[in-house]
């Protein structure tokens, strides 16, 4: 007896009873036994609707396991459900290939021979029928086997290392892998351009400046001309602090002498109970090292 898929050596039609393999590659077309089909009206339009409701539709008539759902049009409102456990398949993947043998796809027998119109055997005990768009594997011979043309309808099996994808979807994803490299590469190009452009301006300005050449020594002119920044900042503000000091009339400061740390200032007022207000104004301000007061002056030491 011939078998039923003769037109590619690899292409192999798995059922209970098929003969174990230890070598060779092959495309597995799984018979109804290993996966559970029902065909149902549902009040929905499109097959992603329809698989959201696969679940509720198998919900009792199934073994115990963990599921996945295929959905195929088949009218207005009709839907063959498709219901198989990945893990399980799997497992009869390992047991029926052995040895060097490889997978290099699993499909349905539903999509893979949804066009059979005959009864059609599968080996000398077993054949193939379409009822009503359902493919049944039924325990006896009839007509010889009609030549089968795979579809691109593949089985998602995680659990397989030897899960393969469809040739157009490959195809896909290595155009979008090869755009996202040649945009990195165009990018990096143009970051190469423009750290040239910064190293030229950078050379310019060292010429320019007569700077040193190495980044050590200009990170060492960074940091004392840092510094000094700082601590001119400090000397602006405590003088600019120094120039909001409410003064009454008659009243101005005498003498001023400042650095980086501390500053020495003398207020010029009329009596010493003015110099006391104005020493508790200053002390409140200013953090206080040294003060002095009299009758007719307040001098402060305070921290810039």
């Amino acid at each position: 007896m011939k078998n039923l898929f003769q037109n590619r050596a690899q292409l192999f039609f798995l059922h209970s009873r098929a003969t174990v393999q230890n070598q060779g590659t092959f495309d597995v077309i799984l018979s109804p036994q290993f996966y559970w089909v029902k065909k149902v009206s549902l009040p929905v339009k499109r097959a992603g609707e329809a698989k959201k409701l696969a679940e509720s539709v198998f919900e009792g008539s199934l073994p115990e396991g963990a599921y996945s759902y295929e959905v195929i049009p088949a009218g207005e409102g009709e839907f063959i459900l498709i219901a198989y456990d990945r893990e399980e398949i799997a497992q009869k993947l390992e047991r029926y290939f052995t040895g060097s043998a490889k997978v290099q796809s699993v499909r349905f027998a539903q999509y893979e021979c949804a066009s059979l119109d005959a009864c059609c055997s599968i080996d000398d005990e077993s054949s193939l029928v379409n009822l009503n768009g359902l493919l049944m594997q039924i325990p006896r011979n009839c007509s010889d086997p009609k030549l089968i043309k795979p579809t691109s309808h593949k089985v998602k099996l995680g659990s397989l290392d030897v899960e393969v994808m469809d040739r157009r979807t490959f195809f896909y994803l290595a155009a979008a892998v090869l755009l996202f490299v040649s945009a990195n590469i165009l990018e990096y190009v143009d970051y190469q351009k423009e750290a040239a452009k910064l190293e030229e301006a950078k050379s310019e300005l060292i010429r320019k400046y007569d700077l040193p050449p190495t980044t050590m020594q200009l990170n060492s002119i960074k940091q004392s001309l840092f510094k000094t920044f700082q601590k001119q900042k400090k000397i602006r503000q405590t003088l600019f602090s120094l120039s909001r000091i409410p003064l009454k009339e008659k009243e101005y400061i005498s003498k001023m002498d400042i650095d980086d740390k501390t500053a020495t200032v003398s207020f010029a007022v009329p009596n010493r109970q003015r110099a006391q207000e104005l020493k508790r104004l200053l002390s409140g301000k200013f953090k206080l090292l040294d003060s002095n007061t009299d009758d007719r002056s307040v001098e402060v030491k305070i921290a810039v």
